[in-house]
């Protein structure tokens, strides 16, 4: 992109070809979407009533998808408390991605290669830095009042499990970081369904919404890292796995 014009095609092509959603990077450096950008991208999408989603890392990317109006932003590394306000105020959705924090990536990428000191060094620092900081994250997201949803970010392949099972992961992550249990399954779930503005199908157990449920056999309030143990699953109304004994 490179104008309010070119920004609008490219939402309109999006919206053609079937997108029922507009994901925009804001701050793909050294490249920045514009204020006007943003805003063209976000009246063009909203004109079709379809929502638009930013990918936003840092102060300049978040306060121009802020400024804009977009509905959520996702990551928001550098958000501020000032920036939380205007979000709450605004009724956009922060999207807390933070799958990989407590040596979790390191984890990872060690499934298929052989760390060199180096690296070894560097993922160290690396996870200081981000446990700390991933931490006072959440817990100013929590007290701001902001609306916030989850989110896995889990693009990696991660050897032995399947999508599911790696996105799973995110919730053992945000209970390590200080969200309470409860607050984690509302974001994964009610939450997540305002965002997506299907919270007339989804989100809770309620007559008239789609039945697709899930079950497992301890208590998730307890130990958040039941839900990567589903015993159950029903989609639509019709099960689909059933291994409660």
């Amino acid at each position: 992109m490179g104008s309010a014009d070119e920004a609008r095609r490219a939402v309109r092509e999006n919206l053609l070809y079937g997108a029922d959603f507009i994901k925009v990077v804001a701050d793909d450096e050294p490249r920045f979407v514009t204020t006007e950008e943003m805003k063209a991208i976000v009246e063009e999408a909203h004109r079709s009533k379809v929502k638009v989603a930013v990918h936003a890392t840092t102060e300049t990317g978040i306060q121009t998808s802020i400024d804009a109006g977009v509905d959520s932003i996702e990551h928001g590394d550098a958000i501020t408390d000032a920036m939380l306000k205007q979000m709450k105020d605004k009724g956009i959705f922060f999207d807390l991605t933070e799958t990989f924090a407590g040596g979790r990536l390191r984890a990872l990428v060690q499934k298929s290669v052989v760390l060199s000191p180096e690296d070894e060094r560097g993922f160290a620092q690396y996870e200081e830095r981000s446990n700390r900081e991933s931490s006072l994250r959440e817990q100013r997201v929590l007290k701001s009042g902001a609306k916030f949803a989850i989110g896995s970010d889990m693009w990696f392949d991660d050897p032995g499990k399947t999508r599911g099972q790696a996105t799973a992961t995110m919730f053992a992550s945000l209970r390590d970081r200080g969200m309470p249990p409860l607050d984690i399954i509302r974001a994964a779930t009610s939450n997540a369904a305002e965002l997506l503005g299907w919270q007339d199908r989804i989100g809770v157990i309620e007559a008239g919404k789609l039945a697709d449920l899930v079950a497992v056999s301890g208590d998730p309030l307890q130990d958040i890292t039941e839900l990567e143990r589903v015993k159950f699953v029903m989609k639509g109304g019709v099960v689909v796995k059933n291994e409660v004994q």
